[in-house]
């Protein structure tokens, strides 16, 4: 039997602005990310990618994927959609993680000591970025053909 590891629900921030896309080098794992973090206690996992999102950047994450129904009467909130999500590694424990497409208002970004940078990069640049895991690079790319093709 696997010896299995614990697992944390996270939730992260893929934001499109203008043909590029926000990743940070994150300074404890090192490696290129999308802004984001753990879902805390009675949040729901939108509500965690706002509150990291803003924490990590400064900036307002605006969703860009949600249900094209209308609500229905027994919902509480209707919440947003992810363009992803996936189990992955962080090292001494796993994470659940849900991605979520959207974009900003401006590109002013501010960073905290929680990465070492942050930029925002081109299509042509996110497939010759070193130290970036292979699903946030494919999600990247992914994100940018969606915001080229609305």
């Amino acid at each position: 039997m696997k010896n299995q590891q614990k697992v944390d629900l996270t939730a992260a921030g893929c934001a499109v602005y203008e043909n590029k896309v926000l990743l940070l080098h994150h300074a404890k794992l090192d490696k290129w990310l999308f802004p984001g973090g753990h879902i805390e206690i009675n949040e729901t996992p939108d509500e965690a990618v706002v509150r990291e999102f803003f924490e990590e950047t400064g900036l307002k994450f605006i969703f860009k994927q949600h249900a094209n129904y209308p609500p229905c009467n027994d919902e509480i909130k209707r919440c947003a959609i992810p363009l992803h999500a996936n189990l992955h590694s962080v090292g001494d424990h796993d994470h659940y993680g849900l991605f979520y497409l959207g974009t900003v208002e401006h590109p002013n970004f501010v960073r905290n000591n929680e990465s070492k940078d942050i930029k925002w990069y081109t299509e042509e640049e996110i497939t010759q970025l070193q130290n970036v895991p292979d699903a946030t690079r494919q999600m990247a790319l992914h994100a940018l053909h969606i915001a080229k093709n609305k």
